[in-house]
């Protein structure tokens, strides 16, 4: 074991040095080289590491949360089940790294370049990916039953409810949520006023991709005609369901969808029939 807490390092070369269970902790690597080194079971959480060269070495089990990559070359090298959090590989170069078990939740990858990621195990088939995000999703995918079985389960049970989200408008839908709760149904409500780190119109269409059907009242609308002109035409397998309180007219371009067959009639309801209109419903879906 050694410690090399925040001491800093230029051009050096620890190729072939053993420095497992070491404590990196916020020390500073510029343009070293690191190649057949072995640095199993080491913390290396906010330490920086710019320019530098990992190649044929172990990093496996590292523990390497806020850490910096920038710039730097990983080849053949064996990263499995390091702990990746809010991991900095800007312009870092990965080909060939060994990425079972890695934990990588939001991870910097601008100009990252990723290659030949191998996400098994010793004495298993072959796979690999181009994404360190993607290893252990597509692992779970191939190996794990269960969550085929939550994402069928999700596809065959989410219902998106779109609509107005005005306060007088939000009681309606909750409404309608909670009426679809009691048919075993998983109710989302997606208020496009929400989301603000990310793009609005891209989030409402990966909620529509794992939903079953999608609910869309158009009573009073606001963001409803840009919601269902993304959604209708590049999903046919996605059954919509538009509803209006009664005595609302829907805005004029919905006609426009009339001719998608997977957009069903206009339905009409009345605010104290929520029941029965989810009853209908229900009887479609």
């Amino acid at each position: 074991m050694v410690s090399l807490r925040n001491c800093t390092f230029t051009n050096c070369c620890f190729d072939g040095a053993h420095i497992t269970f070491a404590d990196l902790v916020d020390a500073s690597f510029q343009s070293c080289t690191f190649k057949n080194v072995c640095m199993r079971v080491s913390k290396i959480g906010d330490a920086t590491f710019t320019n530098c060269l990992f190649e044929n070495s172990d990093l496996s089990y590292c523990s390497a949360e806020n850490t910096s990559f920038k710039g730097t070359k990983f080849v053949n090298t064996r990263m499995e089940h390091m702990s990746l959090i809010l991991t900095d590989f800007s312009d870092a170069y990965l080909d060939g790294c060994f990425v079972y078990g890695v934990s990588a939740w939001n991870l910097k990858l601008k100009n990252t370049k990723q290659k030949n990621l191998l996400i098994t195990q010793n004495g298993h088939p072959f796979i690999t990916v181009d994404d360190i995000e993607l290893a252990q999703f597509i692992y779970l995918l191939i190996n794990n039953y269960n969550l085929r079985n939550v994402i069928d389960t999700i596809t065959s049970k989410v219902v998106l409810i779109l609509g107005n989200f005005s306060p007088e408008r939000k009681r309606v839908l909750d409404l309608i949520r909670d009426e679809l709760r009691q048919h075993d149904l998983v109710p989302v409500l997606f208020d496009f006023t929400a989301p603000s780190a990310r793009n609005f119109t891209e989030t409402m269409l990966t909620l529509a991709s794992l939903s079953k059907c999608v609910i869309a009242d158009l009573t009073s609308q606001k963001c409803i005609p840009h919601e269902l002109a993304n959604i209708i035409p590049h999903h046919p397998s996605l059954t919509i369901y538009p509803i209006i309180l009664n005595g609302e007219r829907p805005y004029s371009m919905f006609d426009d969808y009339k001719s998608y067959p997977w957009v069903r009639p206009l339905l009409y309801y009345k605010e104290d029939d929520i029941h029965g209109l989810i009853s209908h419903l229900i009887g479609l879906i």
